[in-house]
């Protein structure tokens, strides 16, 4: 049975090994950017070490780490208007899944899973965006709508993605999650409270990282995520 529970910093040596056999997998396959790629293994690994970014890893039952995915709880101001960034929404950002588990289909199941657990949280919608047209087109297939591309006058355009948030109950029959039960109305554990928390502190730090080239390493992760 997989599971899907937040990361520790206990996880960093199985997200460590994880990530690495993706950017493995990238080199050998020749995909682009597999170079930077790997020059940030470490760095995204360790995002599970940061109280800022909410990690979450997806495991076998004997714990072993078949891939990961980070919510952000704003968006990037390049790619989502105001009003929109107002909204409730997760925003998923480096979803990496074990390469030789690719028959399985894990990351359209982290995905799902983020799409069910936004319902369950009364969050509205799960967003992705991307630099790449073949994995929008490959987040399209996920049932995500594209919503824009922005076309900048310099850089790589981007691709925003959103998806209703929805209960999925077959679900349940592939992958348990660890879901925060959420406290009454205005409790620190709240959507709201959490939001409101992340877009103060939290994004802020991840963004600015982001700029500085995590970003664009998670583009060419998630790109090359298991079908």
């Amino acid at each position: 049975m997989l599971s899907m529970r937040p990361a520790t910093p206990a996880d960093q040596t199985g997200l460590t090994a994880m990530i690495q056999a993706r950017s493995d997998w990238m080199k050998a396959n020749q995909l682009p950017n597999w170079r930077s790629w790997g020059r940030h293994v470490h760095e995204l690994a360790s995002n599970c070490t940061r109280r800022q970014s909410e990690m979450w890893v997806l495991t076998e039952h004997d714990n072993r780490i078949l891939g990961c995915t980070t919510i952000l709880r704003t968006s990037a101001p390049w790619t989502w208007t105001a009003a929109e960034a107002a909204d409730t929404a997760y925003y998923l950002n480096g979803t990496v899944t074990d390469p030789a588990e690719r028959h399985r289909k894990l990351g359209k199941l982290i995905a799902e899973w983020a799409v069910d657990r936004a319902a369950r949280e009364g969050v509205s919608r799960v967003r992705r965006d991307c630099s790449s047209p073949v994995l929008a087109a490959y987040y399209q297939q996920q049932n995500f709508q594209l919503i824009r591309k922005v076309s900048p006058p310099r850089g790589l355009p981007s691709y925003a993605l959103e998806r209703k948030a929805e209960r999925i109950p077959e679900l349940g029959a592939r992958v348990v999650s660890g879901i925060p039960v959420p406290g009454p109305p205005g409790s620190p554990m709240t959507p709201p409270a959490r939001n409101a928390l992340s877009n103060a502190v939290g994004a802020a730090r991840f963004l600015s990282r982001s700029l500085c080239g995590t970003a664009a390493v998670s583009v060419s992760m998630e790109a090359a995520i298991g079908r």
